[in-house]
């Protein structure tokens, strides 16, 4: 064979695969350009790197961010209230916890032949808190005023009983330990209007090791607590102060046991080479109405190979019924269909609609059903499955961030923004800058267009992108 055709036919290929290639990493939609500030925050500005949320009741929104202090935005905090002297010695003990953490980094890096990263860990550890959290507050009218800061490095919580008629500021200085049936505690705030005022609450007994923590009504209140005898349900009828709990597997898998025990051996005769499977258990929860809880729980086959997929076993789902002065009823119904994982930290409330995603699919529970409803796939990216990151729903619209494997990959994916008008049966792709996906806060209240933060003349505004 000719040697200049064969070059001539390889170089070709090479373009045609490169231009494939840079076809599968272009861009879909179009940017969203058209914008309207419709917010702004009388306050210090939110750091770029803060993780914000926002909260609604009703008209009343708040707003959770973080401050990275300097002597400018130091000024603007005397607009309200600092709560750390709502707590007692909160700024020692955030040092505490702070060069705690730095120790136990250090002894890591210096065990691994990192000398300078440990020595570097514990300089950071003995350094002043420069991390406020803020909470700010709006009306309706645009105007967001800051209601509160508190120190602490890892951000806050905010838990909110139906109809936010008592929230909790749940912070990242721990108050008390596990003691016997309890669960730890840390510290927390309380507010009794939306958010105006604070005040210390000692009793209350919210955070990790509380998962998905949810009030049924204003005293009772549900969540998964992770325990050393193993994933519990935790259930409180004094408003999140005392707190019983009953063992989930001894409720949902009763032949949990034996089922192991098969597994075991079965697992021994197979003499594998790359390492033995192992069983596990995932959960979930999710209020219904005043008294009742439905959720899944599934039995996985782990494979000791990260190539290799997982296989669920068997899937249970668990209805629950509680009842002041009396366990909890619960009623198991055994193989039913496989369902979405729950985002572990997702605030829940109970009278709203919930929406999970899994893979490249978007699911709805029917709560009258106990069921989990197929409602949209994602579309393909350029030819290629793509599957669901992130994901938000409101009345007029859903929106998906998604990933997709393109031709030179290397573990680097192509993300694309869509949007649908009518429950994912047809998708528009969209663009989003760097600064508009870094201060994204989800639809607005009605769901026709996407709120960002951005920085405007020193001050923190809220942009709202139509999805036109």
């Amino acid at each position: 064979m000719n040697i200049r055709l064969l070059a001539g036919g390889l170089a070709v290929a090479a373009a045609g695969v490169l231009g494939y290639g840079v076809y599968q990493i272009t861009p879909l939609g179009k940017p969203l350009a058209r914008s309207e500030v419709i917010g702004e925050l009388n306050g210090p500005p939110l750091a770029s790197y803060s993780r914000v949320s926002m909260h609604r009741y009703g008209e009343r929104q708040l707003l959770t961010g973080q401050l990275l202090m300097t002597g400018k935005n130091a000024e603007g905090l005397g607009r309200a209230p600092v709560l750390d002297t709502l707590v007692p010695a909160l700024k020692e003990r955030l040092q505490e916890q702070l060069a705690q953490r730095a120790q136990a980094g250090a002894a890591t890096a210096l065990a691994q032949g990192h000398g300078d990263l440990a020595m570097m860990m514990l300089q950071a550890g003995r350094s002043t808190l420069d991390t406020r959290n803020l909470i700010y507050g709006g009306r309706g009218t645009g105007l967001f005023e800051l209601l509160g800061s508190i120190g602490g490095d890892t951000g806050v919580e905010l838990i909110g009983t139906p109809q936010g008629k008592t929230l909790y500021l749940v912070t990242s200085t721990i108050r008390a330990l596990g003691e016997g049936e309890q669960p730890a505690a840390w510290e927390a705030l309380r507010s009794d209007d939306l958010g105006a005022t604070w005040t210390y609450d000692p009793e209350v007994r919210l955070g990790i090791p509380l998962r998905n923590a949810v009030f049924l009504t204003q005293d009772l209140a549900i969540a998964l607590e992770r325990h050393a005898a193993g994933l519990r349900l935790a259930y409180s009828f004094d408003g999140a102060r005392r707190w019983s709990a009953t063992l989930l597997k001894e409720q949902v898998w009763p032949d949990a046991a034996a089922f192991e025990r098969g597994f075991a051996e079965a697992v021994e005769r197979e003499r594998s080479v790359h390492g033995k499977d192992r069983l596990a258990y995932d959960w979930s929860l999710y209020p219904l109405d005043e008294r009742r809880a439905v959720g899944w729980s599934w039995r996985t086959r782990v494979k000791p190979r990260a190539r290799e997929q997982n296989e669920v076993i068997e899937t249970r789902r668990f209805e629950v019924e509680f009842q002041e002065g009396a366990s909890p009823a619960f009623r198991v119904a055994p193989a039913v269909a496989p369902v979405p994982a729950q985002e572990s930290y997702a605030p829940l409330t109970r009278d709203q609609p919930v929406f999970e995603t899994a893979g490249n699919v978007v699911y709805e529970l029917d709560k009258a059903g106990r069921t989990w409803l197929e409602r949209a796939e994602s579309p393909k990216v350029r030819g290629a499955r793509a599957w669901i990151g992130d994901a938000w729903f409101g009345g007029n619209a859903w929106v998906i961030k998604t990933y997709a494997d393109h031709l030179f990959s290397f573990n680097e994916y192509t993300k694309t923004y869509f949007y649908t008008r009518d429950q994912g049966k047809t998708w528009t792709p969209f663009q989003l800058s760097h600064e508009q996906e870094g201060g994204l806060l989800g639809l607005d209240q009605t769901g026709d267009a996407l709120l960002s933060l951005a920085e405007r003349g020193g001050k923190t505004v809220i942009r709202r992108y139509p999805l036109d």
